[in-house]
């Protein structure tokens, strides 16, 4: 028997770690982002962790819908073969659910490190055309692009001010101030960073003032970020109404349903009961009302699964991103169907009753 003070929990986290999830990449992105943002390899301590939440997490919810779920006929029908069929059920459903909550929790982990990334990112790209005039200014006074790019950032732009020390520091350790620059480039998924560093490596090469092409990138930061204001607002007005769609219209019209559908019922079995002898009249059988409910939860999912990539793609986000949209949508989304559902049925009961 292994001692539990032996147990290697970064060894664990390297195995419980996948490469891909899906066709997504998690291993080799997860890796790229914490480079980037913490200049280290991945703590696979923390993946260690994750994986035990998540298998405390699994066990919750699995306890919370077994009800649900040993109710259900088809799996009636198996449990009932046998102990060892009772068993190799209830180890396949707690194995899938297993999985699925521990990919959930890593992805919100993968996220939340990539929202820093992008945090920073953002904000980079919002000090920059400040940063460049104030650039401007040191290298028409006089002072070396090296010194230059240091005193022109302001103590409150951390992100920016976190990259020009680190380029200085490449530079004061033997690297070219091109080499520094391509670095910090490299380090971004960022067009309008892509395209700043590369004007200014451009001016150095050539060796002439790097102040009046620098005044034309200022000048042009501007107008794109004026214009990228006034697309996100447009976009934005689409996303609300793709959100609204699939979190609220959506929901109603499935609650809808599923209320006419027991409304209908109940005013059937009013009919037989009061022996109204115009039409015939039956009860519609419940696993009818059950059909629907099952095909609404299908639709709400996939309506929200279409939603948080359409919203993903107007926020010019990659696609893989819309999975942190999705949990919050289908939780929102059901909830909504859930309420509107009872409420209708117990509404319409109360009429027919």
């Amino acid at each position: 028997m292994i001692p539990l003070n032996k147990f290697n929990k970064e060894e664990f986290g390297k195995l419980a770690m996948p490469n891909n999830i899906f066709s997504f990449k998690i291993r080799e992105e997860l890796e790229n982002i914490i480079e980037k943002v913490y200049f280290d390899n991945i703590n696979y301590l923390i993946i260690a962790n994750i994986f035990i939440l998540s298998q405390i997490l699994s066990f919750l919810v699995f306890i919370f819908f077994s009800e649900q779920f040993l109710a259900d006929p088809f799996i009636k029908g198996l449990i009932s073969q046998g102990f060892f069929m009772n068993f190799l059920v209830i180890f396949i459903a707690f194995t899938v659910v297993s999985i699925l909550v521990y990919f959930l929790v890593l992805l919100g982990y993968f996220f939340k490190v990539n929202s820093k990334y992008k945090k920073a990112q953002d904000n980079i790209e919002k000090d920059l055309p400040e940063f460049i005039d104030a650039l401007v200014s040191n290298l028409k006074g006089g002072i070396s692009l090296e010194r230059g790019l240091l005193k022109s950032v302001r103590i409150e732009q951390q992100d920016l001010l976190k990259e020009v020390t680190l380029i200085n520091e490449k530079i004061m350790m033997g690297k070219t101030t091109l080499q520094a620059l391509r670095e910090f480039k490299e380090r971004y998924d960022s067009e309008i960073l892509s395209r700043t560093i590369f004007l200014m490596e451009e001016g150095l090469r050539g060796g002439g003032n790097l102040s009046q092409p620098l005044e034309r990138i200022s000048q042009n930061l501007k107008r794109i970020y004026m214009l990228n204001d006034e697309i996100k607002g447009s976009a934005g007005g689409f996303a609300i109404i793709i959100q609204s769609i699939s979190i609220v219209v959506a929901p109603l019209l499935f609650a809808l349903a599923i209320t006419l559908l027991t409304f209908i019922g109940d005013l059937f079995t009013l009919l037989a009961d009061t022996q109204v002898s115009l039409f015939s009249a039956g009860e519609i059988p419940d696993v009818y009302k059950t059909y629907l409910k099952n095909f609404s939860y299908g639709m709400i999912i996939l309506i929200t699964l279409f939603s948080s990539l359409i919203t993903s793609s107007l926020k010019n986000e990659k696609s893989y991103e819309a999975i942190k949209y999705l949990p919050i949508y289908i939780i929102v989304a059901l909830t909504i169907y859930i309420f509107l559902a009872d409420l209708g049925v117990r509404f319409f009961s109360g009429i027919v009753g």
